[in-house]
């Protein structure tokens, strides 16, 4: 169902958005969306940040180094080279898949409090990125959402939503706009392409649990409010993430 506001958030649960305009869908750090850049993804660079006594170059990576964060030298190392990888895009793409099976058995019972953990986190330490967000003119029924249509990942449904028939639609309009402004340089078709793809969006409907779209609303509400969210240190700490050797403490 919809959310009736921006103050309910169902972590972990599946939604049904109809498409309309009150649906701020971002992908591409790049994305123009209601006339406004949001690069807000995980991946989005340019907003790193300190944890546990390193920086981080984007929430993302230090989100993949919780999947891969027992006290053992294999763990350690696959953390080092998600650091070493080009971009948050190329560490989850190229070394994730590599390691798929060394991810911790327990990853999923911690998951989603580490990923407020992550957000929140580069928010507290990162003045561009926090003034970014809640910058955002969201009006107030308004709903952010990760669009993951084109995502194959079996957690793309988990921290998105999937919306085919817009993405279709939007596919076809950018094949049409190809065509008729065959002639611009490609750095000006490419923005024309981005403006006025992303202003279709009441074409069918989303579907998901769009949980970064949720996180990144209660992250919002809490800098705006001078509040914190709500996250379960106890069940991080029982956790033992470990961080480059080190052990992350949430006292």
């Amino acid at each position: 169902m919809l959310l009736e506001s921006m103050k309910d958030y169902h972590l972990g649960r599946e939604e049904v958005y109809p498409a309309s305009s009150k649906i701020w869908s971002f992908k591409k750090v790049e994305d123009i969306v209601h006339g406004i850049n949001l690069p807000i993804s995980n991946m989005a660079g340019g907003f790193s940040f300190e944890c546990n006594g390193d920086i981080w170059p984007d929430s993302e990576r230090l989100y993949l180094c919780g999947e891969y964060s027992n006290n053992t030298d294999k763990h350690l190392s696959i953390q080092k080279e998600l650091l070493s990888a080009k971009s948050g895009y190329a560490a989850k793409q190229f070394f994730k898949s590599k390691y798929k099976k060394q991810v911790r058995s327990d990853f999923t019972n911690f998951r989603l409090q580490w990923m407020i953990y992550c957000v929140w986190t580069k928010c507290q330490r990162n003045a561009d990125f926090s003034n970014l967000l809640v910058n955002i003119p969201l009006p107030e029924d308004a709903i952010l959402v990760e669009n993951t249509s084109n995502d194959n990942g079996g957690t793309a449904k988990i921290w998105g939503c999937k919306n085919k028939e817009l993405d279709k639609a939007r596919k076809a309009l950018a094949d049409k706009l190809k065509t008729e402004n065959s002639h611009m340089k490609k750095k000006y078709l490419d923005n024309l392409i981005n403006v006025e793809t992303n202003k279709l969006c009441d074409i069918g409907e989303w579907q998901g649990q769009n949980n970064i779209g949720k996180i990144l609303m209660l992250c919002r509400d809490c800098l705006l409010n001078g509040t914190e969210p709500t996250i379960d240190y106890e069940l991080l700490e029982r956790s033992n993430i470990y961080l480059l050797g080190k052990l992350l403490r949430f006292a």
